[in-house]
């Protein structure tokens, strides 16, 4: 009798153990993971932009529930914006798309599902679109040089690709066109960047939302259908502005990133 007590005794105590031990496991689910990840971050190299996308799927996928959740989220949206920011022709469509399913506004999802249309290499319109489009970006990138103060680079920007001329065909952006937004670049090193009303800007967003949906539309016509959202900055010439990264902090070394030998601050 009391040695078949004993054996329940003992195989109850094993039980035990084992759902302690299960129960331990399952409150650590991606221990071994996470003690990988170190050495997977520092493995990565801008010549392979995959593994950057890669690893993001792997980091969001094991976010659910963990203790660091939001950090996970964060180091997962940076490395899909590097692998597009290193390769934006190769990468930049499939990390618009990743930085889209996981954007925490819908500006910016929006943003990143207007930058994979323009990089979608599959699109019977997207010469065509691009004809259209070219003069409305470089006008985008000029008045966002404008509005931060960059003279030199606004000036670049507003000559490239037919802007000015476009510039002065609508005048709700700026009253007297490209002759006063040359004006306004002189200025600026006394006077520092001027500001734009809510209205200005509308009519820019207007402007580079129609042209962004493939189809011209009016100014009224494109506030009506797309609200005043903010200004979309969608240049692919400049991966840094697109992505919100600098392409060339893309390794991972003593737990932050770095830029890669030989690359040149900005």
């Amino acid at each position: 009798m009391r040695r078949a007590w004993h054996d329940r005794w003992s195989a109850f105590a094993c039980a035990l153990a084992a759902a302690a031990a299960l129960a331990g496991a399952a409150a650590r689910p991606d221990g071994a993971w996470r003690d990988e990840l170190p050495r997977r971050l520092a493995s990565l190299a801008p010549e392979r932009p995959a593994e950057y996308l890669e690893l993001a799927e792997d980091v969001i996928d094991r976010s659910a529930g963990a203790p660091s959740a939001a950090a996970d989220r964060e180091l997962a949206r940076r490395l899909a914006a590097i692998a597009g920011a290193v390769d934006v022709p190769g990468s930049g469509r499939s990390a618009a798309l990743f930085l889209a399913e996981h954007a925490e506004s819908d500006v910016e999802r929006s943003r990143m599902l207007a930058l994979a249309d323009v990089l979608d290499p599959d699109s019977d319109a997207r010469a065509e679109m691009s004809e259209r489009t070219d003069a409305v970006m470089a006008l985008v990138r000029a008045f966002a040089l404008y509005r931060r103060g960059e003279a030199v680079r606004a000036r670049d920007a507003i000559g490239a690709a037919g802007a000015a001329t476009l510039l002065d065909r609508h005048p709700e952006i700026l009253q007297g066109g490209a002759a006063r937004f040359l004006a306004d670049c002189n200025a600026m090193r006394s006077a520092g960047p001027p500001a734009m009303s809510a209205q200005q800007l509308e009519a820019l967003h207007a402007l580079a939302a129609g042209a962004i949906a493939g189809a011209p539309r009016s100014w009224g016509e494109s506030i009506a259908q797309g609200g005043a959202a903010p200004l979309p900055e969608i240049d692919v010439g400049d991966p840094k502005a697109i992505f919100g990264v600098d392409p060339a902090e893309c390794l991972w070394r003593d737990g932050a990133w770095v830029r890669r030998p030989g690359s040149v601050g900005r």
